[in-house]
């Protein structure tokens, strides 16, 4: 129902269990009724007593003014009893007509008509439009999720967020968000989702929870493609095995991805991606001829066959122009065959050569697969670490460990 005045309606004609709904209702109402009679009748036996005369209707609608707290004062008492009498039905009005009567209200018709609405809403939330095919379903709200429903919206493509909890889902839709209600370890929910229409199933929780996910997924669909994230290298079988097309171990990508902008040892190129028989890499500029040198006059297509795609420089991407001059921070995205990386390795290797460690800040998933990273490139590595729980795991990873808050300045002296 969608107005409050369509619930009270229905309650009214008996449409939504009446007699264990109005039995409050009626019983307030009767005693509103008694209320007022009896001040009623006490109204015209204190008149007579101050020897004034008025209608029974009269004492009706006094006791109805004052009750509602209205008092026009065109009807008033002269004795110090009638003023002590009109004090208590105003008290009494106050409490049945201000306090009991908005209870009431709120919990027999306002409460309900919330509640069915609620119902409704969540009702909506548990499955996609038939009409939805080819949409990308993502099983957990988190930094992740938000990113890639943006992306998805300007690419066109559908995308739902499951959630579990029926209030936070109604929230996330209120937000904008794009949110279907179930349980993300549940058949039903992905046959209401249209799991075996969509695209993609992104299984992004934890490690064992994904597991689950793939397992349910299989069930509703053989071909869907879905993708799982993995928290540790030790789950990518195990999620394989569950049926995952594919695992995405992202810490430990994260950390070799910073590892590789690093700029110490020897310059090289760090392969970010492979398209066919192509490596797409990164390499920086910074102290090697290319610095302070358009693409154009950087001649690297001649000389090694690298093209240079694209160039990166303070976390923003710009499009390989000719005439873009390339400065120390600058880091451009090639792409070239094997050899031709090899190539590009030869002119780097000499360049650039920085003996210094290189200290990461931050013991967990990420700053581990990133020394780790640095290591394979024969890199010192120290890391700060400022949980002591975590030194089991950090241990024989670095050339030294140092227990501490990376804030104080004593513990980065001696890193």
């Amino acid at each position: 129902m969608k107005t409050v005045g369509s619930h009270l309606a229905a309650l009214l004609s008996g449409g939504t269990k009446p007699h264990r709904q109005l039995l409050p209702f009626v019983r307030y109402v009767a005693l509103l009724v008694g209320f007022v009679l009896l001040y009623g009748v006490l109204f015209h036996v204190i008149m007579a007593w101050e020897g004034q005369d008025h209608s029974w209707f009269t004492g009706i609608y006094w006791a109805l003014t004052v009750m509602s707290t209205l008092g026009f004062g065109d009807i008033t008492f002269e004795s110090d009893l009638g003023r002590a009498f009109s004090s208590v039905v105003l008290v009494t009005g106050i409490v049945l007509l201000l306090v009991i009567l908005p209870f009431l209200f709120i919990r027999l018709v306002y409460a309900p008509w919330i509640e069915q609405r609620t119902r409704g809403r969540i009702r909506g939330l548990q499955s996609v439009p038939a009409q939805v095919a080819g949409h990308v379903l993502i099983c957990a709200n988190d930094a992740i999720a938000l990113g890639l429903i943006r992306r998805l919206e300007l690419a066109g493509v559908p995308a739902y967020v499951i959630e579990p909890d029926a209030d936070l889902a109604m929230r996330m839709q209120d937000a904008g968000l794009p949110v279907l209600v179930g349980e993300i370890d549940s058949v039903e929910t992905y046959r209401a989702a249209g799991a075996a229409q969509a695209c993609l199933v992104l299984a992004n929780a934890s490690d064992t929870v994904n597991s689950n996910i793939v397992l349910t997924v299989r069930e509703v669909s053989e071909s869907v493609p879905v993708v799982a994230l993995a928290e540790v290298e030790d789950s990518i079988d195990v999620l394989e095995l569950s049926g995952a097309t594919h695992v995405l171990p992202l810490a430990h990508q994260l950390g070799e991805h910073l590892a590789n902008r690093v700029s110490a040892g020897t310059a090289h190129a760090n392969v970010i991606g492979k398209f066919h028989d192509l490596l797409l890499v990164e390499f920086p500029v910074h102290n090697t001829p290319f610095q302070g040198r358009t693409i154009r006059e950087t001649r690297l297509r001649e000389f090694t066959g690298v093209t240079i795609v694209g160039v990166s420089e303070r976390g923003r991407l710009q499009p390989a122009r000719p005439d873009l001059e390339l400065s120390p921070l600058s880091v451009p995205a090639g792409i070239g065959t094997p050899e031709q990386i090899e190539e590009l390795n030869d002119v780097l290797v000499i360049y650039d050569a920085n003996p210094n460690p290189v200290l990461v800040i931050g013991g967990g998933k990420v700053g581990r697969a990133a020394a780790r990273a640095l290591k394979r490139r024969e890199i010192p590595v120290h890391v700060v670490e400022r949980n002591p729980d975590l030194e089991p795991k950090i241990a024989g990873i670095p050339d030294q460990l140092i227990l501490g808050d990376a804030a104080d300045r004593r513990v980065l002296d001696d890193a």
